[in-house]
């Protein structure tokens, strides 16, 4: 080991130990012999007093010249280096360095009791110390959407330090090769007297899914040009694997067999950390690790309503599905929890939905029978009555609807009526006010009357009925009509998946209405499902605040065997929920974090605050603005996000603003390059390298914080024997 100084002009201040020294030879005082033989005992009884003052002096004398020179030789900052060290920095020489922090969310997993963005920290404050004076310095955190800006290196190193220990890790995805970018322009533009070399130092977790190594490596601009930084990445992991476990994703879906608000919740567990070759073998022998699953209905901190267990294989996923029931409708968030593992960010996912609201529906039978088979009626009502709907129907005649007050009901079925008469201008005012209005057709059905009565509600008007086939008659099956031209992502239909569609598509239509073509500048419609010759088959309109579906044939057996197929429960079920408002019109899709989320408040609303899921309240005057005025968030860490507003002078949280945001599906995968790999993307051994425990042998040993330590317990001791 050598010794070196980090400032050696300052050695001088060790002349300042010599003060105790001068003082006491300049003070002291040499006595005259008196004979005086009456007091010769009280003088023996002296001498024994002054040898033992003289001890205490000696080592007051120590205390004070080792307390000048400790606090003189810190100020040189001694340090003690390997020989090798001390050869290769003086053959390196000065260099303008820029120190690259990875603060991204995988840097907040838990190692051996810390965090690796504590170790990236510690080991960059060490590297800042490790430069010399004539060496300057900047900063780069790199965590977030973007690449930061950062200024040329300067000689200002406290400010760097300050900088490092304010630095937290966040919760979004860092883009090294980006922020490495942006180091090397801080480099290229560093502007100092003497040329200096350009260094630098990356405190990193070597995920791989941090560096994009198709783009092209960071060059400096040099004193011959464009060039290769020389490049030390500081492994925070010290070489060891970064095992995570990882809720992927998480879907809720509608499951009739749960009761009128029940979901099918599927959570996908992935296993990261690991090879997926020795996970699929894993996978395939039964393997794996035994997971605990907690669904809340809320937010994480929500009681748990479900707990179930999972097999993860090692670089492996599972899919594990679980049934809940909602105690009421309306917008609602659901979460899936894993045990805490080292990387917590990604243990929980939330997701908000709308669950269907309880739906008055009334179901007026244009054609009732004493057979309830063949009662217009039958199916329908059987359809929204089912212990799994949200729909509670109420039937009644034509004769009956005039005296019923439709304020009384969230939707109408009018089910081969012949005509409404003077009930029209009630349906009307109902529809525009937001009520839903369902209409199917039959042998009752008088297109002309429809089209007078009806007018302003009709998404198209009515024009014929066609025969595709008579029913009964032969080759009938494979001339009748099918469903065609499916909007599969509306609200009302979504609820078809995969073979669940065959049970749609496979209806076959023998009559049909044939609808007139919509007038040109009249209210807009929406075909949501066709005939296969291309005609109407269910028409979507909005009236005013409400909605209007019409279906062209009948909702019994006598045009269409739609009523015996198994996607007409759920259809019908979803039409009524939809008609009355209480499904959404499409997915609320999650937020990412660092993600600009819209924040739209109702009509009569106004927006008071957000409030992020760890409880802070960020006002309205904090969040964004675009150039029409709209609010936006950028929600800076995962979880339930819930929107406080005033209405009518009362602040309250609007649950229907309320929103997940996620994380980063990157920083899950914690799969770490190969380091070769990566420092021949930077250039090759000759200039870069990757730097753990075992790479970097023991570093400089700063002596000045010993010294000053010395000096404070000399500081001490001079108290205690002055006292």
């Amino acid at each position: 080991m050598s010794l070196s100084f980090l400032h050696p002009a300052l050695g001088w201040g060790l002349l300042a130990a010599l003060v105790p020294l001068a003082i006491h030879l300049f003070f002291r005082r040499r006595p005259r012999p008196t004979p005086f033989p009456a007091i010769d005992f009280i003088l023996r009884a002296r001498r024994e007093t002054e040898r033992r003052l003289r001890l205490k002096k000696l080592v007051l004398f120590a205390a004070r010249t080792l307390l000048l020179a400790a606090v003189a030789a810190a100020l040189m900052r001694p340090r003690l280096e390997r020989p090798e060290q001390a050869r290769a920095a003086a053959a390196r020489g000065p260099a303008a360095v820029a120190l690259v922090l990875d603060a991204s969310a995988s840097m907040g997993y838990r190692l051996r009791g810390g965090a690796l963005f504590d170790r990236a920290r510690a080991d960059l404050l060490a590297a800042l110390d490790d430069l010399s004076g004539e060496e300057p310095a900047t900063l780069v955190v790199c965590g977030g959407p973007a690449a930061p800006a950062a200024p040329p290196p300067s000689f200002d190193k406290a400010a760097v330090r300050r900088a490092l220990r304010e630095a937290q890790v966040t919760f979004g995805h860092a883009d090294l090769t980006a922020c490495a970018a942006a180091a090397a322009r801080a480099l290229s533009e560093s502007a100092t007297g003497a040329p200096l070399a350009k260094r630098l130092v990356i405190a990193t977790d070597l995920a791989a899914s941090s560096w994009r190594l198709d783009a092209a490596p960071p060059m400096v601009q040099g004193a011959t040009g464009r060039e290769r930084p020389e490049v030390t990445l500081l492994d925070a992991a010290r070489g060891e694997p970064l095992p995570n476990l990882a809720v992927t994703e998480l879907t809720a879906e509608p499951d009739a067999s749960a009761g009128p608000r029940g979901y099918r919740v599927t959570a996908t567990v992935t296993s990261y950390g690991g090879r997926a070759e020795r996970g699929r073998e894993a996978a395939k022998k039964g393997e794996g690790q035994d997971v605990e699953l907690q669904l809340h209905l809320g937010p994480p901190a929500a009681p748990v309503a479900i707990r179930s267990y999972a097999q993860v294989p090692a670089g492996g996923a599972v899919k594990k599905t679980l049934s809940v029931r909602f105690p009421q409708g309306g917008p609602a968030a659901l979460s899936v929890t894993l045990p805490a593992d080292p990387l917590e960010v990604d243990d929980a996912r939330v997701a908000t939905l709308e669950v269907p609201r309880e739906v008055k529906a009334l179901v007026v039978n244009g054609a009732p029978s004493p057979v309830r088979h063949r009662d217009e009626a039958f199916f329908v009502e059987a359809a929204l009555a089912s212990s799994a709907s949200p729909v509670r129907p109420t039937v009644v005649d034509v004769e009956a609807l005039r005296t019923v007050r439709l304020a009384d009901y969230d939707v109408v079925f009018l089910l081969n009526v012949r005509a409404v008469g003077p009930k029209a201008a009630d349906l009307r005012a109902f529809v525009e006010a937001g009520g839903g209005l369902f209409l199917a057709m039959g042998e009752e059905v008088d297109p002309d009357r429809w089209d007078e009565e009806l007018k302003a509600l009709l998404p198209r008007p009515l024009h014929v009925v066609k025969t595709a086939a008579e029913r009964g008659a032969p080759g009938a099956e494979a001339r009748a009509a099918r469903f065609a031209d499916v909007d599969w992502e509306h609200p009302a239909l979504q609820v078809f998946t995969g073979p669940a569609r065959e049970g749609f598509e496979g209806v076959r239509t023998w009559r049909y209405m044939l609808l007139k073509p919509a007038e040109r500048g009249g209210p807009g419609d929406r075909v949501l499902v066709s005939y296969d010759d291309g005609a109407p088959a269910l028409v979507e309109a909005r009236r005013g605040q409400g909605r209007v579906m019409l279906y062209t044939s009948t909702v019994d057996r006598a045009w269409s065997d739609w009523t015996i197929r198994t996607s007409f429960l759920p259809a019908i079920q979803r039409l009524a929920a939809y008609l009355a408002g209480s499904l959404e019109e499409r997915r609320d899709r999650p937020s990412l974090v660092d993600a600009p989320r819209a924040l739209a408040p109702g009509e009569g609303q106004r927006l008071v605050s957000v409030v992020a899921p760890d409880g802070r309240e960020l006002p309205a005057s904090a969040l964004r603005r675009d150039a029409a005025g709209a609010l936006s968030l950028v929600p800076d860490r995962p979880g339930l996000w819930q929107v406080k507003v005033e209405q009518r002078g009362e602040q309250r949280l609007d649950p229907r603003l309320a929103f997940a945001a996620l994380p980063d599906p990157r920083e899950s995968d914690t799969a770490r390059l190969d380091p070769q790999e990566l420092t021949a993307w930077f250039g090759g051994e000759g200039h870069a390298r990757v730097a753990s425990d075992a790479a970097q042998g023991p570093r400089r040993i700063p002596l000045w914080s010993i010294l000053l330590a010395l000096g404070i317990v000399a500081f001490f001791a001079e108290g205690l024997l002055v006292a």
